[in-house]
């Protein structure tokens, strides 16, 4: 890792611990900026900068760049705020049991909760209880975006809401993650209709959830953060967390993240030595695989773990034309399931939508396709994740 990168971890180790810091002279903090905010943890870092003794290193331009995205973030997080006890409040009126999780409720772990940015807020329900939430939903204001398979999308006031009726849908990597995790509303406890995961469940997904943007184009630093700040508030219970992992056929990949979270917050628990490559890949590939990933390359990886000999042409063909077991499990095309016949429709939606909302990703994804490079850093990456576990 460059000296950035490795600064941006002890930032966010120094917030986590709320010590106050002399800032290091020797950083490109334009260059930290750009990091910070492709990790969406420009408000974490901009939270020790503001209280350093020497923030005045800091060059005009890139404060103010850190400062905007952290008075931002506290914005985001009154409007968001309002809306998790709208939802509550409304759910719980109409007797609609549901939980809130991942973001919604980590950000209460956080020394400063507002820094702890969210895309989204998710929260879960039975799924006999869809058709009734979307109803309360769309009387109060909300408009629903996507009504596809086990999640619907909301909108009110430039707040997103995902509604779930389960957490984990689809594969992840090699594992099964998605049968694992079905029960997850009987690992709540409940105050009225309001719900809280099991502590050691919760995390146990948390680390699925990890692995499922791992294998697909990336996992920041954010997401480790995340579980650090979760075992610094509550008590969980590392064997039945690490009974789960087994269950799921995740369990060497979560000592592998384990073992980056003790390592960088000192939570967790140092299980391997051997995580020099993915502190490499946490870091290097923003949020989600939003800053320098090579998609082409996640693109042909994919279809190495299929068996599948990769070529410009036939690789182009399938990402083009996938079979109905890869539709189905696309949440804006999830109305083909149970209904293969809809193949031919499912691809033209599938064009339509992508070249309305996605033109830039695909044109990325596709661009270095069939390459050496491209076959060279899939088969690199393949290896790699067979050697974490993931696969």
């Amino acid at each position: 890792m460059n000296n950035e990168k490795k600064y941006l971890v002890k930032l966010c180790r120094d917030f986590l611990n709320s010590e106050k810091t002399d800032l290091d002279e020797s950083i490109d903090y334009s260059m930290l900026f750009e990091l910070s905010n492709a990790h969406n943890l420009s408000a974490v870092v901009f939270s020790v900068i503001k209280n350093a003794p020497n923030k005045s290193i800091v060059n005009n331009e890139a404060y103010k760049k850190f400062e905007d995205d952290f008075y931002n973030a506290i914005f985001r997080y009154s409007f968001q705020g309002s809306v998790i006890e709208e939802l509550s409040s409304l759910f719980e009126k109409n007797e609609i049991k549901h939980i809130f999780f991942k973001g919604a409720q980590i950000r209460d772990y956080y020394p400063v909760s507002e820094a702890r940015v969210m895309g989204d807020i998710d929260i879960l329900i039975y799924p006999e209880s869809r058709d009734r939430a979307k109803e309360i939903l769309v009387e109060n204001g909300y408009e629903l975006v996507n009504s596809n398979g086990p999640v619907y999308d909301y909108k009110k006031n430039g707040v997103t809401v995902e509604v779930h009726t389960k957490i984990i849908s689809g594969k992840v990597g090699s594992s099964n993650a998605e049968g694992c995790f079905l029960d997850a509303m009987e690992h709540a406890s409940f105050d009225g209709y309001r719900g809280k995961l099991d502590n050691s469940y919760h995390f146990a997904y948390l680390l699925t959830h990890i692995a499922h943007h791992f294998w697909f184009y990336g996992a920041g630093v954010k997401l480790i953060l995340d579980l650090a700040a979760f075992l610094r508030e509550e008590n969980v219970d590392m064997n039945a967390v690490s009974e789960k992992m087994k269950e799921i056929g995740l369990e060497d990949f979560s000592k592998v993240i384990l073992s980056v979270c003790k390592k960088w917050f000192d939570e967790g628990e140092a299980y391997t030595d051997n995580i020099k490559t993915t502190e490499e890949f946490l870091v290097s590939f923003g949020a989600f695989g939003n800053l320098n990933r090579n998609k082409a390359a996640v693109v042909e990886r994919k279809e190495l773990e299929e068996g599948k000999e990769t070529s410009r042409f036939m690789t182009k063909l399938r990402l083009a034309f996938p079979p109905y077991e890869k539709l189905k499990n696309i949440p804006y095309i999830s109305f083909i399931e149970g209904r293969p016949y809809l193949i031919g429709a499912a691809w033209i939606y599938r064009f339509y939508y992508n070249f309305k909302n996605r033109r830039n990703f695909v044109k990325k994804a596709t661009k270095t396709i069939g390459s050496e490079q491209t076959k060279d850093f899939a088969k690199k990456e393949l290896d790699y994740f067979e050697e974490i576990g993931l696969l």
